[in-house]
């Protein structure tokens, strides 16, 4: 029997300790914290603001759609060059200049200088999704050895609570200071962060990697370009459309020359290796089937809530309404990221991901079966946000017992990228499902969320069945 190995950052936290007085020590964490709740929320700004930057700027809909496109895909591209980037000493600097770049994008859409300054300004706002791996990487090297797993479990809760909080905190700034005021107000949480992150981040003494692979870079940043425009822009294009199949298989095929050159590499930006390993496979699984299933559930829950009896089948509230749906699940999130700190003692840490995933499950087939009432929907959001904080609880600290402490940061940018990637699949899955299912001369049936339900659910259950075989420990050599 194969004894797991002594987690590979104590000589570099042993390094960096001494540097850290007792009182910055005492507030990384939750600087740490802070900084990532900031990114999470301003990382998901546009998404109640699209109607109102249509009518302010005087684009179409479709137009004003970009501004959330194209914050998704730059932290998507951006995620794992930064990853490599920040690697050892250059952290710091990475991280300082990632959160100054967004809080740029977010000055970019305060100043009254027109649609294509915002749209600029979205596109540099994506670079705050790119700082998580980098604060995890910092509180695996930098945090006493007892603390590491809660932090990093709470990083990464944090990110996703602070996305599903970002919708009814936009949308109320929004209702109070109009479309300018809510990005003044992100412009000004972005740069308390820059000055939380300068003050209580370390500079870091391990070696950074020798040079980036900028060939693996292009070829990684072009795939999950391309793939992601493909899956966002199905909707207009036409599911079907030889534009959507080309786009999406041109990027299918840039991953696989991506895998061959990240094989080949002396330096790969990221090691392919590590992330087939057990555990980290499990995770990387996950994050693309799970992060799948759980946006095929939050899409249909506020496209339900929005519709109305007369362009379908929905239950007609607010905009408003909807983004305040989305606080119960941000609570249950926080639930299920202790729950699962708790379970961790009593159960093995590889089982932890597929009840996770499990409940993500549950929550769709809920939705499936029962939606006719709002309390119902309100049901289903607890169930998936309990789901998510046992999810993105496990899957980084089931990574890290599996991964070398340099590697950190690079390894949990490509499960981010895969969360991405899942993500934008869920959604434009939820939203082909109700376009094909549609009643005649309307935009959604009864029928299309019962079988958008039971997408999300079959999803969910296949991530769980994955992660669970991916995860398990070996027994014998």
């Amino acid at each position: 029997m194969r004894r797991p190995a002594p987690p590979a950052s104590t000589g570099a936290r042993a390094a960096t300790d001494g540097g850290l007085s007792a009182r910055r020590r005492r507030w990384l964490l939750p600087g740490i914290l802070f900084v990532t709740t900031v990114t999470g929320i301003v990382g998901s700004l546009g998404s109640p603001l699209v109607p109102g930057i249509a009518r302010a700027e005087g684009v179409s809909l479709v137009a004003a759609q970009w501004t959330l496109t194209v914050t998704l895909i730059t932290g998507a591209v951006a995620t794992p060059v930064v990853g490599r980037l920040g690697a050892g000493r250059r952290r710091r600097p990475v991280l300082l200049t990632c959160v100054a770049l967004a809080a740029l994008g977010t000055l970019l859409g305060a100043l009254p200088l027109g649609f294509e300054a915002l749209l600029a300004g979205r596109t540099l706002t994506g670079m705050a999704f790119a700082i998580v791996p980098l604060l995890m990487s910092v509180a695996r090297t930098e945090l006493a050895e007892h603390r590491i797993r809660p932090a990093v479990s709470a990083i990464s809760v944090a990110n996703v609570t602070a996305a599903g909080l970002g919708f009814p905190v936009t949308a109320l700034v929004a209702t109070v200071g109009g479309i300018r005021g809510a990005f003044w107000f992100a412009f000004a949480m972005c740069a308390l962060a820059f000055v939380v992150a300068l003050l209580l981040v370390p500079r870091s003494a391990e070696p950074a990697p020798p040079g980036v692979d900028w060939v693996g870079a292009v070829l990684l940043s072009c795939a999950t370009f391309a793939l992601l425009l493909g899956v966002s822009q199905a909707d207009g294009w036409g599911y079907a459309s030889p534009l959507t199949a080309a786009v999406v298989g041109g990027g299918l095929v840039l991953y696989a020359v991506c895998v061959i050159w990240l094989l080949r590499a002396r330096n790969p930006l990221v090691d392919v290796r590590i992330a087939v390993r057990r555990g980290v496979a499990a995770a990387n699984v996950a994050g693309l089937l799970a992060g799948c299933g759980m946006y095929v559930m939050l899409s249909l829950v506020m496209i339900l809530v929005q519709t109305d009896s007369d362009h379908g089948y929905g239950l007609g509230r607010s905009v408003a309404v909807a983004g305040l749906m989305l606080t119960p699940y941000a609570a249950a999130s926080v639930v299920g990221s202790r729950l699962a700190l708790r379970l961790g003692n009593v159960i093995r840490p590889d089982l932890l991901l597929p009840l996770g995933c499990l409940s993500f499950a549950l929550a769709n087939l809920v939705l499936a079966r029962w939606h006719q009432e709002l309390w119902q929907v309100m049901l289903v959001l607890l169930i998936g946000g309990l789901g998510s904080g046992m999810t993105f609880n496990s899957m980084p600290w089931l990574m890290m017992r599996h991964v070398p402490a340099a590697e950190t940061s690079s390894a949990l940018s490509l499960n981010l990228v895969l969360r991405f990637l899942g993500m934008s699949i869920g959604s434009a899955v939820a939203l082909a499902i109700l376009d094909v299912l549609a009643e005649d001369g309307l935009q959604t049936s009864h029928i299309g969320f019962v079988v958008g339900g039971l997408s999300g659910f079959g999803l969910s259950l296949v991530a769980a069945v994955l992660s669970l075989l991916l995860g398990r420990p070996r027994r014998f050599r």
